[in-house]
């Protein structure tokens, strides 16, 4: 075997070290001649004479006082002393020195946390990833929330799954007290799993409106923090953006609260909660189809399927006795369907036939 050399430069026992050694403390001494070992030993001459290089240095064998010549064994303890002391006190040197650049380093955390905190103030976003961190930070935003929250939520009817985890959160913040508001679209009026998701959270203190068109999605805890779909560079919206800036915040709540005065209440009961809309559901088509928006344009901001919202335009069409999307709009206009509606009359269902025979009366000039 090699003698191994540590790092400290220290070279470290092997066999035939152990085995001279034992050799040397059975003799009493051992000269520098070494005649008599390799055939004691069974080693070479360079083997012997690597091994006592090896016990000198870790001063396991040393020079007998007044005999040059010849070399005696020394207490292990002894030699560990000698030779592993030093470097003990050497590493606790560094130790100490490691501790104590530590200690200066971390002294600066308070520093850098008042910095940061300050740059979050300033720039007030961070980025989640992926749906798996949104969902934990919305969990933990959750939590904390004691006064308010209120999310806007495009699109149609929520899916069992997404309902089903969300409904304990939800239920613990208005078991606190917290006062919960959602919008949705009326295109989410008739899932089934969004009813009754609604009435039980209705029973429970939650309010629900919807309306035919709304912004982006959005969450926000007490008016302080809010969440929003990555939407930058093309995302597709998943993960989040979570923005803490007072500003931004202030202008969510400020849509928000638009959005939810001109909204329709919704608590989830049944049939009827999709035909208290109808009216407001037919102007917003007509808005868009005055516009010459195009079917798929259109189901997307109606929050419906494409198939869904051909049928509801063909409905329209039927009702404005128009034969093509273009005199539909038309039409539509002249009967004042795609005038601003005034929010008070939100609810109130119109006839169709007599909207129908309205929008035809204009056409001809009555």
């Amino acid at each position: 075997m090699t003698i191994g050399i540590n790092q400290e430069g220290l070279p470290r026992l092997d066999a035939r070290a152990v085995a001279v050694f034992e050799h040397v403390l059975s003799r009493g001494s051992l000269t520098r001649r070494l005649s008599d070992v390799p055939e004691a030993l069974g080693l070479s001459q360079e083997e012997v004479e690597g091994a006592c290089r090896t016990l000198l240095l870790l001063r396991l064998l040393r020079q007998a006082p007044g005999r040059p010549e010849e070399l005696i064994p020394a207490s292990p303890d002894a030699a560990a002393a000698e030779v592993v002391g030093p470097l003990e006190a050497q590493l606790a040197r560094a130790a100490a020195h490691a501790q104590s650049v530590r200690d200066d380093l971390h002294s600066l955390m308070p520093h850098y946390h008042a910095a940061r905190r300050e740059r979050d103030r300033l720039e007030g976003v961070d980025v989640l990833p992926d749906l798996a961190s949104a969902s934990a930070m919305l969990t933990e935003e959750s939590a904390r929330c004691r006064e308010e929250v209120f999310s806007i939520q495009p699109g149609g009817g929520r899916t069992p799954n997404r309902l089903g985890e969300a409904i304990e959160r939800d239920l613990a913040m208005l078991r606190r007290g917290v006062r919960m508001r959602t919008l949705y679209q009326h295109s989410a009026r008739p899932s089934l799993s969004t009813q009754g998701y609604v009435e039980t959270l209705t029973e429970a203190g939650a309010e629900y409106r919807t309306a035919a068109e709304l912004p982006d999605r959005a969450v926000v805890f007490d008016r302080t923090v809010a969440f929003l779909p990555r939407r930058a560079n093309g995302g597709s919206g998943e993960g989040a953006v979570l923005v803490r800036d007072p500003d931004v915040v202030a202008y969510l709540c400020r849509v928000f609260d638009q959005h939810w005065s001109c909204a329709t209440p919704f608590r989830g009961s049944g049939e009827a909660a999709y035909k208290e809309v109808g009216h407001s559901l037919r102007r917003a088509l007509a808005g868009l189809l005055a516009e010459g928006g195009k079917d798929e344009v259109i189901a997307r901001r109606m929050g419906m399927s494409l198939r869904t919202c051909r049928r509801h335009i063909a409905e329209l069409l039927e009702e404005l006795g128009a034969e093509s999307r273009f005199q539909g709009g038309v039409l539509a206009e002249r009967a004042g369907l795609t005038t601003p509606q005034d929010p008070d009359d939100a609810g109130t269902e119109a006839a169709p036939a007599s909207s129908g025979n309205a929008a035809r009366r204009v056409a001809a000039g009555s």
